[in-house]
């Protein structure tokens, strides 16, 4: 065996050894990434799940809300046509706020310092909207950023997939080389192999980040 065929092999089984082990950590990092997607997916489905169960809740004690507004409203009237049954016409607003949303309750002081107006309008108030939808609009925000991180990851993964094809490609590049007898053959195959793992582990190591 001449001096160059021992160089060759020695050659093309470090290559076939760096080969394996990067096709093996790029497919390790891929499955990872995929489960990171998956969990990610899952968490995005639940504040999804979330946001539409607050905010069907929230719609829910808005029109409760708009009924105790409409309520108030009409003690209003009444109490312009029957100015004597004002404390009776106080009581039923006080029970109307009472029995309102925490958000309604918070606003409707001011509204009866206005004198019940409609420039006060509590269903209108900032305070009072962020109040009631504020949750389930930071759920559906969260839900927009995981199916992001979803995208990303999953990008990644298919990234390393790739990776890890190329690299079984100089794998199987490498182990004809090691097979063959010519010199000139065994050079250009492990030459081409050497490029596929170069190629390879470039890709992975900016996939992995």
């Amino acid at each position: 065996m001449t001096r160059q065929r021992v160089v060759l092999e020695v050659v093309t089984a470090v290559l076939l050894g760096l080969v394996s082990v990067g096709t093996t950590l790029s497919a390790y990092q891929a499955t990872v990434l995929n489960q990171q997607a998956a969990d990610l997916d899952s968490i995005s489905q639940q504040q999804r799940d979330r946001n539409l169960t607050k905010f069907l809740s929230s719609q829910l004690t808005f029109r409760d809300d708009s009924r105790r507004v409409s309520a108030a409203f009409a003690l209003q009237s009444e109490l312009i046509l029957r100015p004597e049954n004002a404390e009776q016409v106080a009581a039923e607003r006080d029970a109307l706020a009472a029995a309102g949303s925490p958000a309604l309750r918070d606003a409707w002081p001011s509204w009866a310092a206005a004198g019940y107006g409609i420039e006060s309008f509590p269903l209108a108030d900032p305070d009072y909207t962020v109040a009631l939808f504020a949750e389930s609009q930071s759920l559906q925000y969260a839900s927009f950023v995981a199916d992001g991180m979803v995208d990303r990851v999953t990008a990644r993964a298919q990234t390393l997939t790739g990776a890890a094809v190329i690299f079984a490609l100089a794998l199987f590049v490498l182990g004809v080389a090691g097979v063959l007898t010519a010199p000139r053959a065994v050079i250009s195959l492990a030459a081409g192999g050497a490029a596929l793992f170069v190629v390879a582990l470039v890709i992975t190591l900016v996939a992995s980040g």
